[in-house]
């Protein structure tokens, strides 16, 4: 009898440290900011590498999105287009914020897969919209 309770209290105490791995990974996975991260530049080609981490269809995935730039516009201004018009930097975390407090905090982020990404920032003479081509879309976690 000794023996059995032994061998059920590790059982527990195992499935209990299994559970709570298991706790301790969604918590860290959730926890992490979601939006759009952008982690590259290459210079030479103008491709933008960025990582969209976030909630989809209930599931929680990490993208990575290969684009390259279409074109700048700031507010009423005419339209740069090109590889080179478009103004990210590496690291900056682009979290969509569609009803701020604060019109000039307005981010927008759409994004087609396999065709656009499209970044609106700012509002009125302060507005900032960077369209890029999608080259590569790939799920990196979650599948």
């Amino acid at each position: 009898m000794r023996i059995v309770c032994a061998v059920l209290l590790v059982l527990v105490v195992g499935l209990a440290w299994q559970l709570k791995t298991l706790i301790d990974a969604n918590r860290q996975q959730t926890s992490e900011l979601e939006g759009y991260r952008v982690v590259g530049y290459e210079a030479a080609t103008h491709e933008w590498t960025i990582l969209r981490n976030g909630t989809f269809d209930g599931k929680y995935l990490k993208k990575r999105i290969s684009v390259i730039c279409e074109s700048y516009t700031w507010a009423g201004h005419q339209s740069v287009w090109g590889p080179e018009a478009c103004h990210l930097q590496v690291g900056q975390l682009i979290k969509p914020n569609p009803m701020p407090e604060n019109a000039r905090d307005f981010v927008d982020v759409f994004e087609m897969p396999g065709e656009i990404l499209s970044i609106t920032e700012g509002h009125n003479a302060e507005e900032v919209m960077q369209q890029f081509k999608i080259l590569k879309y790939e799920v990196l976690e979650g599948q």
